[in-house]
């Protein structure tokens, strides 16, 4: 039998790894633009002044009493991230901060060791005259440039490719993914390629409920064979902001349960 002592040595395992490379991948993730605050672009309802997300693994159709993971955001008033807190269910994790110009573009982001003054990441953004963000940096502890991203728009400011390279691939080397989206502007498939950014090598696929929240992903091989399917559930608050969120494997097996408590400004 997986016991849940086992579960949480792998998970702690897994997310110390990946903690930081996931908020790297989120923080590049989405259209950045001057007309969407951070409410906009986590599909935030009303004047949302904080909210604490637990996430819960399902372990043989029950669910975990201790989360492995918790998140924490702090928003103004203006619908812009203050600050945010990844932790790991033992406590540890990290803290992202956020640097702002006068016109409200997301200048600087650091990501620090939570409850310390070590800094791990440093990203610095560019935008064209448009407000769109068209390159990011990410430099190390050590000051030093470990990754590239640069993007590109079409014409309603949709962001329909990103490459990445990073320091120390050689130069031919590029990451690329590419977008689609639907009439009304939300992103319905993602395009992934080989290291030299030439051939297709999966794909996903998604639908959305009519609040704007994801309901589906299908990732799929080149040929289109469907490789994996994830359905998510929710409920809601009586703002119309998701309080819990259930993931299916396949579209059957429960695997996660995400919890928010959301504190508004008044």
């Amino acid at each position: 039998m997986y016991t849940f002592e086992k579960f949480k040595q792998t998970k702690s395992k897994l997310i110390l790894f990946t903690l930081v490379f996931f908020m790297i991948i989120t923080y590049s993730s989405c259209v950045n633009n001057t007309e969407k605050n951070d409410w906009d672009l986590e599909n935030l309802k009303g004047q949302v002044k904080s909210f604490t997300e637990l996430s819960y693994e399902i372990i043989e159709e029950k669910k975990q009493e201790n989360h492995y993971q918790k998140i924490i955001k702090n928003y103004d008033r203006k619908g812009k991230i203050i600050n945010e807190f990844l932790y790991k269910f033992d406590g540890a994790g990290n803290k992202f901060i956020p640097e702002y110009n006068e016109e409200g573009q997301k200048t600087q982001m650091y990501c620090y060791v939570n409850n310390s003054d070590r800094l791990l990441y440093k990203w610095i953004y560019f935008y064209d005259e448009k407000g769109n963000k068209t390159k990011d940096e990410i430099y190390n502890s050590s000051d030093k440039l470990t990754l590239e991203r640069f993007f590109k728009y079409d014409e309603k400011g949709n962001k329909i490719e990103r490459t990445e390279k990073y320091a120390y691939n050689p130069k031919e080397a590029v990451s690329k993914r590419t977008f689609e989206y639907d009439a009304s502007g939300k992103n319905i498939r993602i395009n992934t390629y080989d290291p030299f950014g030439k051939n297709l090598t999966s794909y996903y696929e998604f639908v959305y409920d009519t609040k704007g929240n994801k309901i589906e992903e299908n990732i799929h091989e080149p040929n289109g064979k469907l490789s994996s399917k994830w359905v998510y559930t929710y409920k809601f608050d009586d703002k119309g902001n998701w309080i819990k969120k259930t993931e299916f494997d396949q579209g059957i097996f429960p695997k996660t349960i995400i919890e928010r408590k959301y504190v508004y400004y008044n």
